[in-house]
């Protein structure tokens, strides 16, 4: 029987997904790590228990340990973003495999370059965009004139396509946008030909190489275990109740449900792993319930999410035990696809990271709105009785070595 895991994160993103990716790969036969969402602003960290240390955007966070990464269609690809990434992995001696869905979206430089305007434009009223054009991209390729995929860089049609784009859309964004009196500096960079010219280079004389086009039939097909690594969190979903502080993606279980359907596996194990830090995070714009102007640990530290112009600091906020369980409930209830296949066997997991921070093993958190200071083991009690997992994941460092997993139900 083929195996199946499905990573979540169940807050604002940043819960440990990449550790959690690279530890399931570790204890899993013949994996392959598939992106189901989002696009290049995931920033899943990896820690090598040998201190290898690199932070994923494009690749799966099995990388490091040499595993496969397949992008599927749910999954936005930008080709220079990419390429910087590969280029970060091939100094630490790394060479990722990666396989693309040819119906992968395409992010090209306009994008990223009319976000970081438009978020800018917005002064006080941000969104916490990543200044990465996903959401542009999103816009453009929601509109078939305009959209380029994966499909169209090897066919060679997407260079026709950059034309029509410059020529037509660009202007007609600026002005939706009301970008139209702006004076940022990148204004003038967003209309140059130039970036057409070196886009198509990188993408002819660099990208295309580095991948391998396939689809997610085959690649359920050839690996044993399929680990699906979700990017940003439940509390970010298109569909959340915090618009416009979202993201334009299902960060929940539903595009692997549609992968799924498509496929039609065969008899599979599914396990889907939902990550938490032991308190709530937010990096960027937005509501973050119980917000602490203080650090809510001492020993909280962050390497990753550092302070950029585009979502400001990291902000910290004691775990809601209760709407950490509603969040999770309202995506595992999602999972039509366990009344309508009977071949599939679904587990529900949790996996709590970062307990290594709580100082003086006394965690703070809320539990039917109140707030309390209980021994670490009473705070990871008080979570399995409400979630009722059926795996459980305690991550007490930052690499693979320092998780420890029981079971629930023993």
């Amino acid at each position: 029987m083929k195996s199946m895991k499905v990573i979540i994160g169940s807050n604002f993103g940043d819960e440990g997904k990449g550790l959690m990716t690279d530890y399931i790969c570790s204890i899993n036969e013949n994996p392959v790590v598939i992106r189901f969402n989002s696009s290049a602003q995931a920033g899943h960290t990896v820690v090598t228990p040998d201190s290898k240390r690199h932070v994923f955007g494009h690749f799966g966070a099995g990388s490091l340990q040499g595993i496969p990464t397949f992008l599927s269609s749910y999954f936005s690809v930008n080709p220079l973003l990419f390429l910087k990434e590969y280029d970060e992995l091939n100094k630490i001696g790394i060479i990722p495999d990666t396989m693309i869905d040819p119906n992968c979206p395409i992010v090209i430089p306009q994008d990223m370059i009319l976000n970081q305007i438009l978020e800018r434009h917005r002064g006080n009223n941000k969104h916490g965009s990543c200044g990465l054009g996903y959401n542009e991209s999103i816009v453009r390729n929601s509109m078939d004139r305009y959209r380029i995929t994966c499909g169209d860089i090897f066919s060679g049609i997407y260079k026709n396509k950059l034309e029509i784009i410059k020529e037509e859309y660009i202007d007609k964004r600026v002005e939706q946008l009301n970008l139209k009196l702006s004076n940022d500096n990148l204004m003038n960079i967003l209309f140059d030909a130039n970036i057409i010219e070196h886009f198509i280079y990188d993408v002819d004389n660099n990208f295309k190489s580095k991948v391998e086009l396939s689809n997610i039939e085959s690649i359920l097909e050839n690996y044993q275990t399929a680990i699906f690594e979700g990017a940003q969190g439940l509390m970010l979903s298109e569909d959340y109740k915090y618009f416009p502080y979202v993201t334009h993606s299902k960060t929940g279980v539903s595009n692997v449900i549609k992968l799924l359907e498509k496929a039609k596996p065969c008899e599979l194990d599914m396990e889907v792993i939902y990550v938490t830090r032991s308190y709530l995070t937010r990096h960027g714009a937005g509501p973050l319930p119980n917000e602490m102007k203080e650090k809510l640990y001492k020993n909280i530290t962050d390497l990753t999410n550092i302070q950029n112009e585009f979502q400001g600091v990291l902000r910290v906020a004691p775990l809601d035990i209760n709407l950490l369980s509603e969040n999770i409930e309202n995506d595992y209830n999602k999972i039509h696809f366990k009344s309508k296949n009977k071949k599939i066997n679904i587990s529900k997991s949790i996996a709590i990271t970062c307990l290594d921070q709580i100082g003086n093993n006394k965690a703070e958190y809320y539990k039917d709105n109140n707030l309390l200071l209980k021994h670490i083991d009473e705070f990871i009690e008080d979570i399995l009785i409400k979630i009722n997992p059926d795996n459980c994941y305690l991550s007490y460092g930052v690499s693979r070595d320092n998780i420890v997993k029981y079971s629930n139900k023993d």
